[in-house]
């Protein structure tokens, strides 16, 4: 996440995204800002109608194969569902640019990305059909090479 994004969820929500847990950032892009935006309102809210026990911590912020993650500690149930809700919204949201995304990509080997028409275009990332397929009819090549 750019620089100007990062220093906005840190210095809205510090008691949630500590710079010094989340050493490394947001290790996602800038459109899944709003998610993360939402997310943070949505614990910040919870947490403010009840007395806590538990030290709630996010220690890490990050894409994984082209979906949010988020790691924390001190999650009860109702948290680990916003969590959850989080993670899944990111898989409908163009992790470029936050428009709604038709799809999962293939942008480099092992590297997947929920985007949108315009950015899986303007990188040339191939839909996930289109890998498989790829893939399938490298290792027919393969075979035949041997035959």
């Amino acid at each position: 996440m750019n620089f100007e994004k990062t220093e906005k969820l840190f210095q809205k929500y510090p008691d949630l995204f500590n710079q010094d847990s989340l050493v490394y950032g947001f290790e996602c892009q800038d459109g899944w800002f709003d998610i993360l935006t939402n997310f943070a309102e949505q614990i910040r809210h919870y947490r403010s109608d009840r007395v806590c026990v538990t030290k709630f911590e996010i220690i890490q912020v990050k894409q994984k194969m082209g979906a949010l993650r988020i790691y924390a500690n001190g999650c009860d149930a109702v948290i680990r569902s916003l969590i959850e809700e989080a993670e899944e919204q990111s898989q409908s949201v163009c992790e470029l640019d936050g428009e709604p995304a038709i799809g999962l990509f293939v942008c480099a080997p092992e590297w997947y990305r929920h985007l949108c028409e315009r950015c899986a275009g303007l990188h040339g990332c191939m839909t996930m059909e289109d890998y498989h397929q790829g893939c399938v009819e490298r290792t027919i090549e393969q075979q035949n090479l041997y035959i």
